[in-house]
């Protein structure tokens, strides 16, 4: 049966997954780029970090065709559709490897996002934030009985938050004082429309919340998630210890925790941060996991033969 491959283009990871054309997983990985170091601060791709995105996404390729795929569709988000030479990077991903990159703005990434929360989560009707903290941007969406009620992107994935301060390590109660400040104010429209519609559930989506719940599980004596884990719940009793223990190390120390993605450790503390005021803020009484983000929301729009989407054949 022929399969067919997404690759989601992200800030920090490129990430590939291949399913079947019932849907069902093939394969799935995940690879480091770094696309936004040593250049979000200045609004480019840096010449070394175009380098490891052309090898990932030829090294993607190889993975998506020896496990049977026969098209794959590529989809780019903040770093390439916010730099100046993001478009340069996909014409010559494009010309090199054949494989057309969708550069997509925030509203499409939002909606891909929501779609693939709701695969993992189809049966929840309760009114829920859904929080996707990516590389170069961080994605919220409202939702309730199925329907998306608000969603944005905003410029404050963990890759550009460090780019921006530079903070040290960790970060000086002075730094995270103005982190604090940067945060709360680019997030006064989420906090305004939260007004509105009040949420008591936050689901966080895939990436950095995988995983903050594998190092919390670990620091509880619990099991991680298993290997494509759809879904989880975290306990929110134990989420103040991780958080903690997570900001106030050094990116050595959360290199050595147990459950720590190496390739995420040098700004998972940030991540934990942004977690924690959107935490406070909602007066949360669950948070969920969402293993499914981005790339199984591309699925229910590739599958339509009318797709807008193009797609590199082989």
């Amino acid at each position: 049966m022929a399969q067919t491959a997404v690759l989601d283009l992200g800030t920090n990871t490129f990430n590939l997954l291949v399913r079947s054309a019932d849907g069902a997983l093939v394969f799935s990985d995940k690879i480091s780029v770094r696309l936004g170091a040593g250049g979000l601060r200045d609004g480019i791709i840096a010449p070394d970090a175009a380098d490891r995105a052309l090898a990932a996404v030829a090294q993607h390729l190889a993975s998506a065709r020896a496990h049977g795929a026969v098209r794959s569709f590529a989809f780019a988000t903040s770093a390439m559709r916010s730099t100046a030479n993001g478009a340069e990077l996909a014409a010559r991903i494009e010309a090199e490897t054949g494989q057309a990159i969708c550069i997509i703005d925030g509203d499409q990434e939002a909606a891909f996002i929501a779609e693939g929360v709701a695969q993992a989560w189809p049966e929840l009707s309760d009114r829920h934030l859904i929080m996707d903290v990516g590389g170069g941007s961080t994605e919220f969406i409202i939702r309730e009985s199925g329907q998306t009620l608000w969603s944005a992107s905003f410029s404050l994935g963990v890759s550009r938050i460090f780019e921006l301060f530079l903070p040290d390590d960790p970060p000086s109660p002075q730094q995270w004082k103005a982190i604090d400040q940067y945060l709360e104010s680019e997030l006064a429209p989420l906090w305004a429309v939260l007004d509105q519609y009040p949420c008591g559930i936050l689901i966080g989506s895939s990436g950095s919340f995988d995983t903050l719940y594998n190092v919390m599980a670990r620091l509880s004596g619990r099991e991680e998630l298993a290997l494509a884990q759809a879904r989880a719940e975290f306990d929110l009793a134990l989420w103040p210890k991780t958080s903690r223990a997570i900001q106030s190390a050094t990116t050595e120390a959360r290199l050595l925790m147990p459950g720590m993605l190496a390739m995420r450790a040098e700004t998972m503390h940030l991540s934990a941060r942004q977690i924690d005021l959107v935490l406070v803020r909602i007066n949360a009484h669950r948070m969920l996991l969402s293993g499914f983000a981005l790339k199984e929301g591309v699925w229910n729009s590739i599958k339509d033969p009318e797709t807008p989407w193009r797609a590199y054949s082989w």
